[in-house]
């Protein structure tokens, strides 16, 4: 049962990395990525492949995801109802603070975007895509998820995520590089209620973020974020947008599955 279940084990972190990455990737890359002891067993990448979850290009032998782990998800999405719901919320109010509002769902220890609605904001527009990377530590929506737990997990979590470690091209300039930035920015975000981030996460870049809890149990089952250029964001308005967030995240408390789409999230607040 051991030889299975490892196989399996492997098989799955195999898919998980590959959805982290668009293009293809080589044999040698999955057992440096995922640090297989011993080195990775040749059968293993095609163990995915022979399920349908990945493709291999037969000139280069490297591999890929194919389509059927996005229709799935998006089949399970649908039948829980959740993106139906949600959307109207984030449309209200995207539609009142006239920038980009974006969800994101929380599990485990990590976290991926849901949905989103683009405000009718006068001149510059952001809208950057909704596959981009979540840095942790240096993206509103991390800002506001870490403080939900613990010290110690939320400073696990980051460094997970790459903090203090050479990340530049996926930060802002502002971008906290440290443990000790972290802590204060931690019980800060407590004490407000809200997540910020001023360039951060991209040059130009200010936003917003409140959590999303379970009526259930009040763990954090999402995060709701506002970002805008930083010309448009500005302190003054930032209150505005933390009640806008707010009574947003109360409405999608209440439509959220009584049993959260991450399936068990964090030990979260």
């Amino acid at each position: 049962m051991r030889v299975v279940k490892g196989a399996v084990d492997r098989s799955l972190q195999i898919i998980e990395l590959l959805a982290c990455e668009a293009g293809w990737i080589r044999m040698p890359d999955f057992g440096a990525e995922l640090e297989f002891e011993n080195g990775l067993p040749r059968r293993v990448p095609g163990q995915p492949r022979e399920q349908g979850w990945a493709g291999q290009d037969k000139h280069t032998s490297r591999y890929r995801l194919t389509l059927k782990l996005s229709v799935l998800g998006q089949r399970y999405l649908r039948g829980l109802g959740l993106p139906a719901l949600v959307q109207p919320i984030l449309d209200a109010v995207a539609a009142q603070c006239r920038e980009l509002v974006r969800l994101i769902v929380v599990w485990d220890s990590t976290f991926g975007w849901l949905a989103s609605s683009q405000g009718e904001a006068p001149g510059l527009m952001y809208s950057p895509s909704m596959d981009s990377p979540i840095t942790v530590h240096a993206t509103v929506n991390g800002k506001v998820w870490l403080p939900s737990m613990s010290n110690d997990r939320a400073l696990e979590c980051a460094l997970r995520g790459g903090l203090g470690k050479a990340v530049a091209s996926l930060c802002g300039p502002r971008a906290i590089t440290g443990i000790e930035q972290l802590i204060p920015e931690l019980d800060l975000t407590r004490q407000r209620g809200y997540g910020l981030v001023v360039e951060e996460a991209e040059p130009g870049v200010a936003a917003l973020a409140v959590p999303v809890r379970s009526l259930t149990d009040g763990t954090v089952v999402g995060t709701m974020s506002a970002a805008g250029p930083v010309m448009r964001v500005r302190p003054e308005r930032y209150d505005d947008f933390y009640a806008l967030l707010k009574e947003g995240a109360s409405k999608l408390d209440a439509v959220w599955p009584r049993e959260s789409a991450g399936g068990n999230v964090s030990e979260a607040a």
